[in-house]
C-alpha cells in the first residue's frame, strides 16, 4: 500500500502533470505525428538495412551490367544505376550513413556547445563571457556550408573527415542559444535563492539552470538533424564526403545527376530519400516546440 501510494504522489508531481500535457498537446497536431512517424521509420530503416533491403549486397562492390538503368519496376521499385544496383537497397544503407552522420556530429557538438553556454552566460559579463562568445561568434560570422567546404577541400575526402568538418562548424550555434537561456534564467528566484543557500556554480549551472534550459536543447537537436543531414549531403554532393561504392545519399545524386533527364530515377529517389528525412525531423521538432511551450 506504501509503494501503491508513492506512486500515486509521484504521478500527480508537477513535472508527471507538465509531461503529461506536453504529450497531449504533441499528440493533438496530426503533424507532429507524421513528423514522429518518419523518423520512427527512418530509424527503423537505418538500424537494419541488412535484413529490410530487398538486395542487401548492392550496397558494397557489385556490378551487374545486365540490369543497369532499369526504370523502377516490381523487381526493382526505384530502379537501377548505371553498375545495375538496387537503388531501393542503396537509400535504405544511405538513411544509415546519413543517421550515424547526424548522430556523431550532434554527440559531439551538442554538449561541448551547450557546456560553453552555461558557462559564458553564468559568467556574463566576464573575460569568460568575452573569449567564449566571441570565438563562437567567429565561426557563426561564416556561412556552415562554406566553412566545412573549407575544411573538408584541405583534408582527404571521406565520412570521417566530413563529420570533423561538420562538427567544428555547429557547436557555435548550441553556445549561443543556451547563453541566451542562462542569461536570462540567471536571474530568476529560484536560481537566486540556491546561491543565498550556499549551493555551488556547478550545482547552480546543472541542476537549476540547465534542466530549465532541456526545452529549446531539445527542439534544437530535433530540428538540427535534418540540418546536418543536408550539410552532408551537400558535400557529398561535391565529392567531400563519403566516396563509391560507399551508398551515401548525397553521393548517389551526384552520380544520378550525369545522367538527368533521361534516367531520372537515379538521381530522384536518393534526393527523395534526403528530403523525407529532413521534413520527419523538421515536423517532429516543431510539435516538440509547440508541446512544450503550449503553443
Amino acid at each position: 500500500m506504501a509503494r501503491l501510494s508513492l506512486l500515486t504522489i509521484d504521478k500527480e508531481s508537477p513535472r508527471w502533470r507538465s509531461l503529461r500535457r506536453s504529450w497531449y498537446r504533441f499528440r493533438r497536431n496530426p503533424l507532429s505525428l507524421m513528423g514522429l512517424a518518419i523518423v520512427v521509420i527512418t530509424i527503423v530503416i537505418a538500424v537494419a538495412p541488412e535484413y529490410l533491403a530487398p538486395y542487401p549486397d548492392h550496397a558494397g562492390y557489385y556490378i551487374n551490367f545486365k540490369e543497369a538503368k532499369q526504370p523502377p519496376s516490381m523487381k526493382h521499385p526505384f530502379g537501377t544505376d548505371e553498375y545495375g544496383r538496387d537503388i531501393l537497397s542503396r537509400v535504405m544503407f544511405g538513411f544509415r550513413f546519413s543517421m550515424t552522420l547526424a548522430v556523431v556530429v550532434l554527440s559531439l557538438t551538442a554538449p561541448t556547445g551547450i557546456l560553453l553556454g552555461l558557462i559564458a552566460g553564468y559568467h556574463e559579463k566576464t573575460w569568460i563571457d568575452a573569449v567564449i562568445m566571441r570565438v563562437a561568434d567567429m565561426f557563426i560570422a561564416v556561412p556552415p556550408l562554406v566553412l566545412a567546404l573549407s575544411i573538408c577541400s584541405i583534408l582527404p575526402p571521406n565520412i570521417m573527415n566530413a563529420m570533423i568538418a561538420v562538427s567544428l562548424m555547429w557547436w557555435p550555434w548550441y553556445t549561443r542559444l543556451v547563453y541566451n537561456t542562462t542569461v536570462s534564467l540567471k536571474n530568476e528566484y529560484f536560481v537566486q535563492a540556491a546561491e543565498i543557500m550556499g549551493a555551488s556554480k556547478f550545482h547552480i549551472m546543472f541542476r537549476e539552470i540547465l534542466p530549465n534550459a532541456l526545452g529549446p536543447i531539445l527542439t534544437k537537436l530535433t530540428l538540427d538533424v535534418g540540418w546536418v543531414i543536408l550539410i552532408g549531403a551537400s558535400l557529398s554532393f561535391v565529392g567531400l564526403g563519403a566516396q563509391p561504392p560507399t551508398p551515401d545519399l548525397g553521393t548517389m545524386v551526384s552520380e544520378g545527376s550525369k545522367y538527368m533527364p533521361e534516367y531520372w530515377w537515379i538521381s530522384i529517389f536518393p534526393a527523395m530519400a534526403i528530403s523525407f528525412i529532413i521534413l520527419g525531423f523538421n515536423l517532429l521538432g516543431d510539435g516538440i516546440k509547440d508541446a512544450l511551450s503550449g503553443g
